[in-house]
Parts: C-alpha cells; structure tokens; sequence
C-alpha cells in the first residue's frame, strides 16, 4: 500500500514542478544578469539593495514573458509531442487557471518591485511586460507578425532590462550606455532568429509566420551572422572605448569561459549545420559573462567590508 501522505503531496509537487516548467528560468537565468549587470555598470551603479531589487524585478518580469508565451500557444503545442511534453499545460501538469493566476501575481510582485525602484525603472518594466503580454496574446501576436518579432523580442527580453538597471542609478551625462545596450539588444536579436530558424518547419506546420519564414533558412542565417557581428563590435567598443569592465574582470571571464567551454568543446561535431554548432556555447558562455558581471560588483563591496572590518578591528 502507497503512503497516504506522499500520495496527497504527489499532486501539489506536480503543481509545483509544472509551475517551474511554466516559468522556464533555466532559459534566461543569466542573461538577465548579463543584462541587468550591464545597465547598471553603464550607470557606474554598485552592489547593493537597489541592484538585487532591480535584478529579481528583471527575472520576474521576464519570467511573465515566457509563462504567458506557454499559456497562449498551448493549444498548438498540444498538437506537436514533442513542445506539448516541455509546455506544462499542454501536458496537463498544470491546468489553465492556475497558470493565468502565477502569471498575474507575477506581474503583481514585479510592477512592485520596480515601483520601489522609482519612476523611470517602473515605467520600463511595465512597458517591458506589456511587451511580453503582446508578443503571445493571440488577439495581438507581436511574435507571428514579421520584424515586429525581432522588436519586441530584443526589447521584452534584453534592451528593457539594461534600461531598468540603467535608470535605477542614472541616467547621468555622459554615461556610457550606447554601446552595450547595442550589445545585449543585438545578442537577443540573434537569439530570436536562432530560435526561429530551429523550430522553422514545427512553426510552419502551426501557420505560424515570423520574421525566419519570409526571410528563409539561408538568409535568416546570413542576419544571425551580422547580428553576432555587430554585438561583438559593441562588446569591443564598450571594453576599449568606454572601459565599462575593468581588466580584471576580464582575466575573470576568461577564466570561467575556459572552464566552462571545455565540454562543449570536446564534444563538438563538425557534420552538423553551421547555426546548430554555435548553440552548445550559447548558455556556457553566458553563465561566464554572468559570473565575471557579478564578481565586478560583488568583489569591490566585498573588499571594503574587509578592509572596514581589519581597521575597526586594529582600532
């Protein structure tokens, strides 16, 4: 005979792990530091309350995005097997209602927590989760509607979220803003083409027609290329000309993409197309950029709380 108890908690952990399925944080983890890490940086911000308050409004305002993006094509993702298993509600492990009520209450605490941040960061969060309502709404579908894709895309998931950590501690004149927010935009730019390219015949079967199935597999790869370009030219510029991460981190990120590239690398394939051999460097690369953006504000905070500590202990 089963456990009374563990088969009455079967069904909330279900809820609970179709909750986390629904939420997809894996996806966006550590872009979304990259880019809240970066907005700060170009407003010469520091560790403090202000950046994990900005950060964790960020991962929920981006958490939304990908929950409502779930609910709203459930019933296309019902229709592929392979989508229908990676959509929770699709698969029945979380139903309908409950997901329509996580995703309000995480619209709720967001708008929140960019409230406490001031005007100008709430105002980009909420124009950033408008964004992601309209990009999956079917009445709207910002997302099947060529170009406006790749807008609202780079904007919901990368440019938004540097402006809210940006407004947090400036704008101030003459802050170096330009060149990374090219980078992060142009990164998500590339990343939504990537993603069109690989779902393009499950989204052709499903009537879906984005910004990859006008330009077709060829030239949608020609962008993606000058996309990774351009975001590449802007991280130069941002280190060169605006000296927004110091050498330091440098060597840091260095170090912790050599580490973490190590794999991917061993295991690459030659034979596979040229688009899919980039996307096992997509997530260890950004977990490195991650790691040195949070090590460049976490190690100088942590050094003055050591110093302080020594003197007050020597006195």
């Amino acid at each position: 005979m089963g456990n009374p108890i563990l088969d009455a908690a079967r069904p909330i952990r279900q809820r609970i792990d179709g909750l986390l399925g629904l939420a997809r944080y894996r996806e966006y983890l550590f872009f979304v530091v990259v880019t809240t890490m970066l907005g700060a940086a170009a407003a010469r911000g520091s560790f403090g309350w202000d950046l994990i308050r900005v950060l964790f409004a960020n991962w929920l305002g981006v958490a939304f995005a990908f929950m409502i993006n779930d609910i709203e094509d459930a019933p296309d993702d019902a229709l592929n097997p392979a989508k229908a298993q990676r959509n929770p509600v699709s698969c029945s492990k979380v139903s309908h209602r409950l997901a329509r009520i996580a995703t309000g209450l995480m619209v709720v605490f967001a708008l929140l927590v960019y409230l406490s941040l001031g005007l100008l960061p709430f105002l980009t969060g909420l124009a950033s989760i408008a964004l992601g309502f309209l990009y999956s709404w079917r009445p709207v579908r910002l997302k099947a509607i060529p170009v406006a894709d790749l807008i609202s895309h780079c904007l919901m998931l990368a440019g938004l979220q540097f402006l809210a950590a940006y407004f947090t501690f400036g704008p101030h004149p003459g802050d170096p803003w330009l060149f990374p927010f090219v980078f992060v935009v142009t990164v998500s730019l590339y990343g939504e083409l990537f993603n069109e390219l690989r779902d393009f015949e499950g989204d052709r079967t499903a009537g879906l027609r984005h910004t990859a199935s006008y330009l077709g597999p060829v030239l949608t790869h020609r962008v993606m290329m000058a996309l990774l370009a351009v975001a590449v030219s802007a991280a130069i510029a941002a280190i060169v000309v605006d000296r927004l991460i110091p050498s330091w981190v440098l060597y840091v990120l260095g170090g912790a993409a050599l580490v973490l590239l190590t794999r991917p690398v061993l295991g690459i394939r030659l034979d596979r197309p040229s688009a899919a051999l980039h996307e096992p460097f997509q997530k260890p690369l950004e977990m490195a950029a991650a790691f040195a953006l949070l090590v460049q504000f976490l190690g100088p905070w942590a050094a003055a709380r050591i110093n302080f500590a020594l003197l007050w202990t020597l006195h």
